[in-house]
């Protein structure tokens, strides 16, 4: 009896889902008529299956070699070649949970979780493929790379579903990708690079050397930027059980500097590697950041 409750599908996953998909689906699309729709070069359609002739369809894709053996019409099915493989890898670990103390502001995880959906709708839409693994201290889920219109639900289900949890190990996660992926494609790392790994780097350097193209989006919610709270505080650890009491005007102009630091350091270092870097605070509008991404890939002519 049991068992049939626990196939109900969730209410609040269900409704996210359907938010996910209008907010993708309108930001792509409007970002799209204001650049011009990327012909990719090398792309070709390819014979999958058979179906039945019905009136309307094309004659000349009817196999007449099966007619005679069949004394059936039926119509060669096509699909479109994919250009692309893409896999988005978005850390889901305890800190992508912070939620903002801006009650205006979209949350962090929500951000993240409507920017993959969107990216996801892109490149469906330009005939790639494209994938979704997520990650704490390990991979958790991994939807393999599909081109398929309809893999969109599959990605959709998985973010809405996802629940920020755990310790962040990007290191294991980037090694345990690589050994994943094949051939050439681009990898998507969509996280807030709050970790105190130091090997980071040198894992993206191992999937360049691979012949990869990697993407990173640095996402921080406003106050993880500026540390704008005052007077006595305790803050805990949304990864495990540490907590500190301060006075963030202790520490602040030292805080920020670190946090500019950071952000100067990812941006540096993968120029010099050939990685896109892209930063965004949550309270900067999704279409903006995803409208400078693809402006940039445009100049590089890969996009």
């Amino acid at each position: 009896m049991n068992k049939n409750k626990n196939l109900e599908p969730d209410p609040e996953v269900l409704s996210r889902i359907a938010s996910l998909n209008i907010h993708a689906t309108k930001l792509v699309e409007g970002l799209l008529s204001g650049h011009h729709r990327s012909r990719h070069t090398g792309s070709s359609v390819e014979f999958s299956d058979y179906k039945n002739y019905t009136p309307g369809d094309e004659i000349k894709h009817i196999d007449w070699k099966m007619v005679a053996k069949t004394d059936k019409h039926q119509i060669k099915k096509f699909e479109q070649s994919t250009n692309l493989k893409a896999n988005i890898l978005l850390d889901v670990s305890g800190s992508m949970g912070y939620e903002s103390s801006n009650s205006s502001a979209m949350n962090k995880i929500d951000y993240a979780r409507t920017l993959v959906a969107s990216i996801a709708y892109l490149f469906l839409k330009q005939y790639d493929a494209v994938g979704l693994t997520l990650f704490n201290e390990k991979l958790i889920n991994h939807v393999p790379p599909r081109a398929k219109p309809s893999h969109f639900k599959h990605i959709l289900h998985e973010l809405a579903a996802l629940s920020p949890n755990g310790i962040t190990k990007m290191e294991d996660a980037i090694e345990s990708m690589a050994e994943r992926l094949s051939g050439r494609g681009l990898l998507i790392l969509v996280s807030d690079f709050l970790t105190k790994e130091v090997a980071v780097e040198k894992q993206l350097k191992l999937l360049v050397s691979r012949g990869l193209e990697v993407i990173l989006f640095h996402i921080l919610d406003s106050d993880e930027v500026s540390l704008p709270f005052s007077g006595d505080i305790i803050f805990d650890s949304l990864e495990d059980d540490s907590s500190i009491e301060l006075d963030p005007a202790d520490i602040r102009e030292t805080y920020q500097r670190s946090i500019q630091n950071q952000i100067k350091h990812y941006r540096s270092n993968c120029a010099k590697l050939g990685i896109d870097y892209i930063f965004l605070e949550t309270s900067t509008p999704l279409e903006q950041g995803l409208s400078y991404y693809l402006l940039q890939r445009k100049k590089t002519g890969k996009y």
